[in-house]
């Protein structure tokens, strides 16, 4: 399930979800809805999580 990726990715990193939250420009609420897979990012998120990260987009949507 890509959303537990956006969550892992984040903690492998070892960003705060405060800090994702402040870095990307959303709430601390849309954070958790992506990680709960309530809604879902759009590609510049997603571009902006994956620098942020340090993870691939490809992972970040479950293509890898």
């Amino acid at each position: 399930m890509k959303e537990q990726n956006y969550r892992k990715a984040r903690e492998a990193a070892g960003i705060k979800a405060e800090r994702a939250a402040v870095e990307l420009g959303v709430s601390i609420s849309t954070l958790f809805n992506w990680e709960r897979g309530e809604t879902a990012p759009n590609a510049n998120n997603i571009r902006d999580m994956a620098h942020l990260y340090n993870a691939s987009a490809n992972y970040l949507i479950g293509m890898d």
